[in-house]
C-alpha cells in the first residue's frame, strides 16, 4: 500500500470525523447560540427604541397637562424669569425680634401654674390672653421650663406642667 502522508490512526476520509455525534451536537449547539446573540441584539435594538418612544409620549404628556392647567386658570403661560436669590425678610416681628409680649415671662406662668396647680401649656397660653396678653402654647413650653416647672405627661396622654 503507497504512503499517502496520512498517520497510522488518522482516517482517510475527512467526513468521517464530522459525522462524529459530538460533533454534530456541538455544531449544532454553536448554531443556537449564534441565533440566541443575534435574537438578543434585536431585542437590545427594539428595547432602546420604545424606551425612546415612552420618553417622548412622557414628555408630551407633561406638556400637554400644563397647557391644561394654564388654560383651567385662564392666564397665559409666562416663563419664570430666573431672579438672584435674595434674603427672605421675615415680617411682623422685626430682624429677630420677640415673638411674645415682653411682660409674659417665667414669672407670670409660674404665677398660673400655683393658681391651677397642673395644666397643658395651651391651658396656660388661654389663662394669659385671657388676661390681655396674647401668647401661644409653643412660648409655653419654652418659659415653663424656665419657671423651673416639672413636665409629665397625664392620664389623657398629653404633656403637662406643675410646680
Amino acid at each position: 500500500m503507497p504512503d499517502l502522508g496520512l498517520a497510522a490512526n488518522e482516517p482517510a476520509d475527512p467526513s468521517a470525523t464530522a459525522q462524529s455525534p459530538v460533533i454534530q451536537a456541538a455544531e449544532r449547539l454553536v448554531t443556537r447560540i449564534e441565533a440566541l446573540v443575534n435574537q438578543v441584539t434585536s431585542l437590545r435594538s427594539e428595547n432602546a427604541s420604545l424606551r425612546r418612544e415612552v420618553r417622548d409620549a412622557v414628555a408630551l404628556l407633561e406638556r400637554a397637562g400644563a397647557a391644561v392647567g394654564d388654560a383651567a386658570s385662564g392666564r397665559p403661560r409666562r416663563r419664570k424669569v430666573a431672579t438672584p436669590r435674595t434674603r427672605r425678610r421675615r415680617r411682623g416681628k422685626g430682624p429677630k425680634g420677640r415673638a411674645t409680649p415682653a411682660s409674659v415671662t417665667a414669672e407670670v406662668v409660674r404665677a398660673v401654674l400655683a393658681k391651677k396647680g397642673a395644666a397643658t401649656a395651651a391651658e396656660i397660653a388661654s389663662e394669659i390672653t385671657a388676661a390681655g396678653e396674647p401668647v401661644s402654647g409653643r412660648a409655653i413650653r419654652f418659659l415653663a421650663e424656665r419657671a423651673g416647672a416639672e413636665t409629665f405627661v397625664g392620664d389623657d396622654g398629653q404633656r403637662r406642667y406643675r410646680l
